[in-house]
């Protein structure tokens, strides 16, 4: 849900420890804020500007949500790369991605996680202290423990198994919490369950005013659902979660369910992203940027997925899509041009392109080019795939490359995607039409009229729907078909244009090297 930005304070051994990887590097690294617990959570308003604080840590660092791109959206038989290649030597050229333990964006993603669940912790322990009204308190935690278990689902998508950290550090002698053994992927998606569970029942259903916008019980319900749809496929293959996830989504979908919630689909596509539409009845979890004069890098990930002139003149086009993705859409689906760009009109000037010249993406040469001067847009030696779009657009201020575009990882179609896809699994195949046609019917799209081939079709509607929302990898690996994606490639796609061969390691990323040199504790996925 979208939270704005707002400091937070806690105890300065709880700073340097929860702003970095783990709790274990923190003596290395400056506090935020010199304010103890005692001076933080004493009223409601002490806690409220602690608990918006755990949201504000998954925008705390803008290369880091780019990185969850690459992590979520690379790799796969539709990605490629873009105009100006892939300039982070870190990350693969095959699979976009990084292989190497050593690789930064790893430690970004991990140390972000860590930082986040220690916030969580330090509200889920102090909030009885700062209200004496249990039920006030439990509407806290329950938001703090609904953002830890999300945390948990990232990393454990991520890295599989990790250490479980399941209460406040505030001193250096808690050895076992800091120094963490790995919890098995089950243990770790079981306490996720848990604090989702925990969570539904403690937060309100809607909440009003200002807090319009923060997750609810309805969202931690949905949550839920995605998780046990998840725990279905691999590497877990339980299909009984597949019964759970229907029993629990059904909760969440419907119309009296919805109403109940404040849930919606909104009737045009590109408005569920548009800054002038946040807080909308579609967003299910929001990490909101902003950009202002003293926070002037809000979100980089717009400036490296937008095509170079369509905003400002500067993009730095670095990943894309494949042609053949653009393909996937159907004759009126109005998705396909604002989730890929094929054409547009440019934005300022320089290296032969004008001031309103028509740019179009020529998917036999693998180019942008401008119609008028013929000028090839970008790297003129590489292939680029056609540049994704999927967000809001409007030009940042003067001289900047971010945007103040939000951090969206789950919406509500995402939700009735997820219901659609368990019934089909569960032998409901025609629960799940018409849940899919809904989705369909949003967009323009060709209705489904009988329901066979419906695992298929679910797969494909994830992708149309979803696709350049930090979810197509996790998809793809809990299916089991990342293998048949990577043999699907072709050289144009990659950067050096040399396909590589599918390896087992990729179903999940390394743990970071820097992380397992600190904590003996912890071991290496296999492979790396």
């Amino acid at each position: 849900m979208k939270i704005f930005k707002l400091s937070i304070a806690f105890t300065s051994i709880i700073c340097l420890l929860m702003c970095i990887s783990a709790c274990k590097k923190s003596l290395e690294e400056s506090p935020y804020s010199s304010l103890s617990n005692t001076q933080v959570f004493t009223d409601e308003a002490g806690l409220k500007k602690a608990t918006l604080g755990i949201y504000s840590g998954f925008t705390n660092a803008p290369w880091t949500t780019a990185y969850r791109f690459y992590f979520g959206e690379c790799g796969q038989q539709y990605s490629a790369g873009a105009i100006f290649g892939n300039y982070l030597a870190e990350l693969d050229e095959f699979v976009e991605t990084p292989t190497s333990p050593t690789a930064g964006a790893l430690d970004a993603v991990w140390q972000q996680d860590f930082n986040v669940i220690s916030r969580a912790n330090t509200v889920i322990a102090n909030a009885n202290s700062a209200v004496s009204d249990t039920s006030i308190a439990n509407k806290y935690i329950g938001e703090a423990k609904f953002l830890r278990a999300y945390t948990y689902f990232d990393l454990v998508r991520n890295f599989g198994g990790v250490p479980i950290i399941d209460q406040e550090i505030n001193s250096l002698t808690q050895t076992t919490l800091i120094y963490g053994k790995r919890a098995t992927i089950q243990q770790t998606y079981d306490f996720i369950v848990s604090d989702l569970i925990s969570a539904s029942s403690k937060l309100p259903n809607q909440w009003t005013g200002a807090d319009v916008g923060r997750v609810n019980a309805g969202t931690a319900l949905a949550m839920l659902g995605k998780v046990y749809l998840t725990m279905a496929g691999k590497p877990l293959v339980a299909s009984g979660y597949y019964q759970k996830a229907v029993a629990v989504l059904q909760e969440v979908i419907g119309s009296a369910n919805e109403a109940k919630y404040g849930f919606a689909l909104q009737t045009n596509f590109p408005d569920i992203f548009s800054i002038n539409n946040k807080r909308n009845s579609e967003i299910m979890v929001d990490f909101s940027t902003f950009y202002s004069s003293s926070n002037t890098t809000a979100s980089l990930y717009p400036f490296f997925l937008l095509p170079r002139g369509i905003a400002t003149g500067q993009e730095a086009t670095l990943v894309a899509a494949t042609y053949k993705y653009y393909q996937l859409f159907g004759a009126g689906d109005t998705r396909r041009d604002f989730t890929v760009v094929d054409r547009y009109k440019f934005v300022g000037t320089g290296s032969g392109v004008n001031q309103g010249d028509s740019i179009i993406y020529n998917p036999v040469s693998w180019r942008y080019v401008d119609t008028v001067t013929h000028t090839i847009i970008g790297a003129a030696t590489l292939n680029s795939g056609i540049a994704y779009g999927k967000v809001d657009r409007t030009a940042p201020p003067a001289g900047a490359f971010s945007y103040p575009v939000d951090y969206v990882p789950f919406r509500f179609a995402d939700a009735i995607l997820c219901l659609a896809e368990a019934e089909i699994e569960s032998g409901d195949p025609a629960d799940g039409l018409v849940l899919i046609n809904r989705v369909r019917a949003r967009a323009g799209a060709s209705l489904y009229t009988d329901d066979t081939n419906m695992e298929a079709r679910i797969r494909l509607e994830r992708r149309l729907e979803l696709g350049g929302e930090f979810n197509t990898v996790y998809d793809i690996r809990r299916w089991g078909t990342l293998q048949s994606e990577i043999g699907n490639m072709v050289p144009q796609q990659i950067g050096n244009n040399v396909v590589g061969t599918y390896n087992a390691k990729y179903e999940l990323y390394p743990i970071p090297q820097s992380e397992i040199n600190i904590n003996p504790n912890l071991t290496q996925n296999p492979g790396y």
